[in-house]
């Protein structure tokens, strides 16, 4: 069996009004992330996947979060995914554009509340990484 490791970058994004920026992509909300280019560093791959995903410009990059890892089957390989995630800020409510190439139906902001709704139709590793960085963010140390 023939395994493919592939490093990604990830970020969990609030705007100026303490929105989160979810995306919706093969049926089940989840945060932009993505591939990491040979030789890129992964901070880098998280704002550049933020911003190529959800058509986001001038995006600050802030604290890492932690590593989420999954696996997948991709046609005859296993693929084993770690993605590193960061927070990350954007002035204002910036407009929108989900990515379609990539498979992204829908980009929204949404409060705290909504975002933890939306994600009950998520990943476990996403569900929990919101809810840690969302604990360490009402509980800064």
């Amino acid at each position: 069996m023939h395994i493919l490791f592939i490093s990604a970058g990830g970020g969990l994004v609030q705007n100026y009004f303490g929105e989160y920026l979810l995306i919706f992509r093969g049926g089940k909300w989840d945060l932009p992330k993505g591939k990491q280019d040979d030789g890129e560093d992964l901070l880098l791959t998280a704002v550049r996947e933020v911003g190529e995903e959800c058509g986001l410009t001038k995006i600050r990059p802030g604290r890492f979060i932690a590593c989420t890892r999954h696996s997948y089957w991709l046609q005859d390989r296993l693929v084993f995914k770690q993605t590193h995630w960061y927070r990350m800020q954007v002035s204002g409510r910036p407009p929108l554009r989900p990515q379609t190439e990539e498979g992204i139906e829908q980009c929204c902001w949404c409060n705290k509340e909504e975002a933890l709704l939306r994600l009950k139709e998520s990943y476990p590793s996403i569900r929990w990484l919101f809810s840690k960085a969302v604990s360490i963010s009402a509980n800064p140390k």
